[in-house]
Formats: structure tokens, sequence, C-alpha cells
């Protein structure tokens, strides 16, 4: 897969660059002709691959329901019970790795 970027003229893109936009009639015809240009961009087989990567990242939901939904099923039901030795537990460590990272 080849993408090409093709004639690009002289505007903002052109005052961006540094060029000067032409002065009198006669010279809008010289410079526009020469301000035209054709480039082309070939990207690699991994530039492509991390492209669609994104398309498919982009593509996918922001939460998964197939996680989500027994856990809030089982909250409404008044099913889902948390120990609060684990919730300090967890609490505690991640106090003293923020402590760790921080020396």
């Amino acid at each position: 897969m080849v993408t090409r970027i093709k004639s690009v003229t002289v505007g903002k893109l052109g005052r961006i660059a540094g060029q000067r936009a032409p002065k009198s009639g006669t010279d809008s015809a010289a410079a526009t002709s020469s301000a035209v240009r054709s480039d082309d961009v070939v990207f690699s087989a991994d530039a492509r691959a991390i492209g669609r990567a994104d398309e498919v990242v982009a593509q996918a939901p922001d939460v998964r329901m197939e996680l989500v939904g027994p856990i809030r099923e089982a909250l409404m039901a008044g099913r889902y019970q948390v120990s609060s030795l684990d919730v300090a537990d967890k609490i505690l460590r991640q106090v003293l790795m923020d402590r760790k990272k921080a020396l």
C-alpha cells in the first residue's frame, strides 16, 4: 500500500515553510507552477501494521461488558461482598509501593 500526497500549492503551508507570495500578476503564474509539487510518501510494513492496530483499538469498546456485567448484577442483587481486610491490604501495599518508587 502506497499513500501519495500530490499537488500541494503554496498557501498557508508555503508561508509556514518560509516561502513568500508573489507580488505582481506576472510572477504569480510562474510562482504557482513552481510551487506545485508532487511528493511521494511510502509507509513501511511496520507503520501499516501500527496503523491497522490503531484502527482496531479505536473501534474497540471502552468497557468490556462481559466482565463488568456479572459484577454489576451481583452488586445490584447484594451478592457482591468485599473483605475489608482485603481492601486495607491493597491500600497499604499501594502506599508502600509508592514510597518505594519515590526513593
